[in-house]
């Protein structure tokens, strides 16, 4: 795969950068404190400010329907996509065909960029943390800006 960067203009990798950090920490904080996570946005305004939107996790009595989540996360961005510039959904989900965990970030840009970023974890059976193997990172799905 040619390297995504080849083909983005510093901003767009700046706000890459910038999500995929604070999308990968809050998704590996809230492993760390709760064993898991429901889908959540990130996003940066078109003025370049940091919108964490997602950092509070809605507490349910039942689990959520995770295509559903993504699916309104999706809504919302479309709906809102004039006062963002960049966004980041953070996922926990099951890689196909390797039965691993994984922490996906789906990131997509409105100057028509858009990857994802794949971190298969696993939890170390002796002390119950979690081992993160190295990033993998894949062309993505334009859905917002499409």
């Amino acid at each position: 795969m040619v390297d995504w960067r080849d083909d983005a203009s510093e901003e767009v990798q700046d706000d890459f950068d910038r999500l995929a950090e604070v999308t990968l920490a809050a998704a590996r904080s809230f492993l760390d404190e709760q064993g898991g996570f429901i889908p959540f946005p990130m996003a940066i305004k078109t003025d370049g400010t940091l919108a964490p939107i997602g950092l509070d996790q809605p507490v349910t009595p039942t689990a959520p329907d995770i295509p559903q989540v993504i699916e309104g996360l999706v809504g919302l961005f479309r709906e809102r996509r004039g006062s963002i510039r960049a966004l980041a959904i953070g996922a926990d989900v099951l890689i196909p065909g390797e039965m691993m965990d994984a922490i996906e970030v789906r990131l997509e840009h409105r100057d028509g960029i858009a990857i994802t970023i794949l971190v298969p974890y696993q939890i170390d059976s002796l002390d119950d943390t979690y081992l993160y193997d190295e990033p993998r990172i894949q062309p993505g799905d334009r859905i917002i800006w499409d």
